[in-house]
């Protein structure tokens, strides 16, 4: 009996012995590189909170934040991108203005670029097929005055500084931007440790970062001060957990440039 049990004592002693224990990165000193993100002081793996946050994406119509009194809604299991009866029309326009004004269709991105330039500063922007195709376009149309405005176009990678009201438009693909994507400018910030532009948007996430702005994405500053907006949520020391809401798909959207109003 005591044989058996000293057999056995030495096949676990042998079999501790070949297990590899992975040393727990401390990002006090380190940066968590890869899907991996910084809690209580160790790096930790994304798929415990990704896997939360997508169970807590809340039903379609429901509000997700508002910025500069634009609310936003959550577009999440809207299956039907052609259904007429989501379109909406600015409430009492053909009194107020004489004409109807279409906003957009419940609850999609270009819905809420449509009603924040439509809030802010009385112009809409003609019928796209797709969110792309509102980097092609050459006018805007003020509601109040009945006039075309010119619009002005950036290339993402250039030296021109977004401002409030732009427009970020992303280049359509065959994964997770099959139609492209827009989102509206709210501040940029280009001197801190943290290059960042914070936006508005609704069909992307569907859940915002904060109630005031859905995302903070990262900029990376070139030598001649190019600015380079990439789909990468730019994380800080307190928030470094909303790394984790991207994932290698949506990480690889491209941001094209974005578009002004020419009265701004």
């Amino acid at each position: 009996m005591k044989f058996i049990v000293l057999i056995l004592l030495l096949l676990f002693v042998f079999n501790q012995a070949q297990v590899q224990i992975t040393p727990r990165i401390q990002c006090k000193t380190k940066k968590c590189e890869g899907d991996n993100f910084c809690f209580q002081g160790y790096c930790t793996s994304c798929e415990g909170p990704r896997s939360l946050w997508n169970k807590r994406k809340p039903l379609w119509g429901t509000k997700v934040g508002e910025a500069l009194q634009v609310p936003a809604f959550s577009n999440f299991g809207d299956l039907d991108v052609l259904d007429s009866s989501k379109d909406e029309f600015l409430e009492d326009s053909i009194n107020n203005f004489g004409e109807e004004i279409y906003i957009g269709q419940k609850y999609q991105c270009v819905h809420y670029a449509r009603k924040f330039w439509i809030q802010n500063f009385n112009v809409t922007f003609g019928s796209v097929d797709n969110a792309e195709q509102i980097f092609d376009l050459q006018e805007a149309y003020n509601i109040n005055s009945k006039q075309n405005i010119n619009l002005q176009k950036f290339q993402n990678g250039g030296i021109e500084t977004p401002i409030l009201g732009d427009l970020l438009i992303w280049q359509k693909d065959d994964g997770e931007f099959p139609y492209g994507h827009v989102a509206v400018v709210l501040n940029v910030d280009l001197e801190s440790d943290y290059p960042h532009v914070l936006i508005a948007e609704q069909n992307y996430d569907q859940i915002w970062d904060t109630r005031n702005f859905s995302r903070a994405l990262k900029i990376t500053l070139g030598e001649k001060k190019e600015i380079n907006i990439s789909n990468n949520r730019q994380t800080f020391p307190t928030k470094d957990d909303l790394k984790c809401r991207d994932d290698l798909y949506t990480s690889q959207g491209v941001i094209l440039g974005w578009i002004r109003l020419k009265i701004q």
